[in-house]
């Protein structure tokens, strides 16, 4: 990310809360993040999103012209000429037909880093992320070296992640809880103590 990149966080659930958390912990912002479900965005606020959007009240992009832009001027986009913030999308739902959407409703020359992914694939126009020049890269996956940064964070008090936490189960409580994290209602994450209630 750079000074001159807004970024926007489409999906608050742990991917999106954990790309959030990055985000304000690089000292990147305004953070602009979208979910359909309230806790979410309250768990993403906390996280460190400035602005959170409901997508079921407002568009995540016009939304996001308004955070990065200011009050709409009709010339700002005519011919390129002034020095505007660019769009930096992180996809974090992992359904069907999301990313197509952001391609469709971004701006142009957004870059769009994509961690959801549904598992059984999925469509995007082309054609639309040519014209509007757009840069999208899939996730592999955290490297080690980031899952010991994060470790170290969270262990050393520099990253609290107690919003993203729901609670904790033993053993016997492990398929309840698979059920319970599936419901986008539920928790972003749940922790399995093999102790509890034993």
């Amino acid at each position: 990310m750079t000074a001159k990149e807004v970024p926007l966080v489409i999906g608050c659930g742990a991917i999106g809360l954990a790309a959030i958390a990055s985000l304000t912990r690089l000292g990147v912002g305004p953070i602009v993040a979208a979910d359909f479900v309230a806790s979410r965005r309250d768990s993403a606020r906390a996280m460190g999103a400035d602005v959170v959007i409901d997508p079921a009240e407002a568009s995540p992009y016009s939304s996001w012209r308004g955070v990065a832009y200011g009050s709409p001027e009709p010339i700002r986009d005519m011919m390129g000429l002034l020095d505007l913030p660019n769009c930096v999308v992180f996809e974090c739902v992992g359904v069907p037909g999301v990313l197509d959407a952001i391609v469709k409703g971004c701006e142009r020359g957004t870059r769009i880093f994509s961690a959801g992914g549904p598992p059984d694939g999925d469509h995007i126009h082309t054609m639309v992320a040519k014209r509007k020049g757009l840069n999208i890269q899939f996730g592999g996956g955290p490297s080690m070296t980031h899952w010991n940064e994060a470790f170290a964070e969270v262990c050393e008090g520099r990253l609290d992640v107690t919003p993203m936490y729901g609670h904790s189960v033993g053993l016997e409580g492990v398929a309840a809880a698979l059920d319970t994290a599936r419901d986008a209602n539920g928790p972003a994450r749940l922790i399995v103590v093999p102790s509890l209630g034993a």
